[in-house]
């Protein structure tokens, strides 16, 4: 007991360090800092002058010796200093008098250009521009009162992230530690404000600096290309924040374990993820038809994926037995697909025959860039080639000598840099693995829509036929645009005139939601991908099934459906419409009269006999 009382202390004394910090403003520490030298000088230098005046006899308007007071000295030595020239004041000087002028007028003029060469020594130093930088961030930030996510890492993750955000009206505030970042500038673009903190996001100073603590951060997004350094934004985020979400990025198997023992909601490991992706394609490409258009860029249009890929049966040639090949060889044997290895490491070709005894005729030592290793692997009698090294030129080579040698095989490249995204468009290969751009996806797809991940993954387990009736509903419904994804959950906060209505002893249906409040003998341009009660979920759910408070529904359609279902899920009048009830009027005073006169009406209705 005594040890948790220590424990709350030292927590007090946590907290009010926390507020010295804030209170410190480094700026002003270092503008008197920096200036200190200067004001000395320049403070001594007219004192100087000042009293030289005041002792320095002069001679008034009658030729009597008078001494000019303080007040008369500071102005003349503050016009002097200036070199602006008024006159002489009161009285015309006496030739020592001019003297002491010309003395101080050289003195001060020496003095001020010192110190405005410091001043501009300081705006320019790169210290007082990051201190200035943060002073601007942190008022930003106090200022912001929506509810936000906190982004750590400006690269090409972190910044489709943020796009995705801003697209959809979410706040978001980005810590990046790489003052140069090339898409620091492109964050100005964006439909919201981002403010941009340049900083170490690992230190928690920082991350307090862009206010995790806050009530309104409703979560944490590591997307750094560091595995420790999103471990330790993971840590620093559920000690400062525990009730805010947290969502990495690990491509490290023990890092991301490490990341979920302490409950870090969402971890993503791109290798692990594509393993997903190409198990779905295997399984059925219509199925990853539909994972690239439910999870892709909102400026992605169907026509750009009309036709699923299509496979053949037959074996397969996988080139590099690392992380990623690793991933894509277990999903091959998970499908009783035979892989050939290629692996130049022979330390890891043998672990590889220790690890699969029964399976070490499945790897050859070789690369896969020259055709004698490929013709070694069957290349000439395989459906399909795996390009999975960590370095794109072999990757590259890979592909071209391959096809070279089956013109007809299904190639699948791994791409590491994003430069040389042309020159895999140009590869000619079916399937390119970008790990920034599949982390983007899943991280997207997790924080804009979270019961979107669930359906994917239930989905994929459903057979060639079902994927094959989903794709079509989904073309009849949206034609060649961009799907839109959201989730609506029944509660009084976004569906309040659904919670009235169902108060009232109503029964809702889901046909009710997808019908237009402006026309309600047609539908809304939208399908219902998902339904959850309770944590039991029903796919592509029958428009019969009734709603209940506490319902999660998935819905993708056209961006206009969604406007128009807001109506029919907040305003009375609209749910009433669609429902075929009598309007009732939103007003109070209305409604009171309303109902008196059909009481009214009631009452001098005569009575059957």
């Amino acid at each position: 007991m005594q040890n948790r009382k220590q424990t709350g202390h030292e927590k007090s004394s946590s907290s009010d360090t926390f507020t010295s910090e804030e209170i410190y403003n480094p700026q002003t520490a270092m503008i008197m800092w920096r200036m200190r030298t200067p004001l000395i000088v320049l403070v001594c230098v007219y004192a100087i002058a000042i009293l030289g005046l005041v002792s320095i006899p002069g001679i008034d308007d009658q030729g009597n010796v008078w001494h000019m007071s303080f007040f008369h000295a500071f102005y003349l030595v503050s016009f002097t200093a200036t070199t602006i020239g008024f006159g002489e004041i009161p009285y015309a000087l006496t030739d020592a008098q001019r003297l002491w002028v010309l003395i101080t007028m050289y003195m001060t003029v020496v003095t001020w250009l010192y110190a405005i060469g410091n001043i501009l020594s300081l705006v320019q130093d790169p210290i007082y521009k990051q201190a200035r930088k943060q002073a601007r961030f942190q008022k930003s930030v106090a200022k912001l009162d929506e509810n936000f996510y906190l982004v750590c890492g400006l690269g090409e993750t972190g910044f489709e992230i943020v796009k995705a955000l801003s697209n959809e009206h979410y706040r978001a505030i980005v810590i990046e530690k790489d003052s140069d970042s090339p898409l620091e500038h492109n964050i100005h673009s964006l439909p919201e404000y981002v403010p941009l903190l340049i900083a170490d996001a690992a230190i928690p100073k920082n991350l307090k600096m862009a206010g995790i603590a806050r009530n309104n951060c409703k979560g944490v997004i590591a997307a750094t290309a560091s595995d420790e350094t999103n471990l330790k934004i993971a840590i620093s985020s559920k000690l400062l924040h525990p009730e805010g979400m947290v969502v990495c990025r690990s491509d490290i198997q023990a890092h991301e374990e490490n990341m979920l023992s302490f409950k870090t909601d969402f971890v993503v490991n791109p290798f692990r993820t594509f393993a997903i992706i190409f198990s779905m394609l295997l399984h059925s490409p219509s199925m990853h038809l539909i994972f690239n258009w439910l999870t892709g860029a909102p400026e992605t249009k169907l026509k750009d994926a009309e036709e699923p890929l299509s496979l053949q049966k037959g074996n397969w040639v996988l080139c590099g037995y690392g992380r990623f090949g690793k991933m894509l060889y277990q999903t091959l044997q998970d499908h009783n697909i035979k892989t050939t290895v290629l692996e130049a490491d022979a330390d890891i070709c043998e672990k590889f025959k220790l690890d699969n005894i029964d399976q070490a005729d499945n790897i050859i030592i070789g690369s896969g860039v020259d055709e004698k290793a490929l013709n070694h692997a069957g290349i000439k009698n395989a459906v399909g080639i795996i390009a999975g090294t960590n370095d794109d030129s072999n990757n590259l080579s890979i592909i071209m000598t391959a096809i070279a040698m089956n013109p007809d095989i299904f190639v699948v490249a791994r791409q590491n840099q994003r430069d040389n995204t042309e020159l895999f468009e140009r590869s000619d290969a079916d399937l390119v693995m970008q790990p920034r751009e599949i982390t983007a996806r899943i991280v997207r797809a997790q924080l804009l829509n979270q019961l979107l991940i669930p359906f994917l993954l239930t989905a994929r387990k459903q057979d060639e036929q079902w994927t094959n009736i989903v794709v079509s509903r989904l073309i009849a419904v949206i034609g060649e645009r961009k799907p839109h994804v959201w989730t609506t959950t029944i509660n009084h906060d976004k569906t309040p005139a659904v919670m009235h209505t169902l108060s009232l002893g109503r029964k809702i249906l889901l046909d009710c939601l997808t019908t237009d409040p402006a026309a309600k003998n047609h539908k809304l341009e939208c399908l219902a991908l998902l339904h959850e009660r309770n944590g039991t979920q029903l796919l592509m759910p029958d428009e019969n099934i009734e709603i209940k408070a506490g319902d999660k529904i998935l819905f993708c359609g056209k961006r206009e459906a969604k406007d128009a279902m807001r109506w029919i899920l907040q305003v009375m009048s609209s749910l009433n419409y669609v429902m075929s009830y009598e309007n009732e009027p939103e007003s109070y005073i209305w409604r009171k009269f309303l109902r008196r006169r059909q009481s009214k009406e009631r009452r001098n209705k005569p009575r059957q006999s």
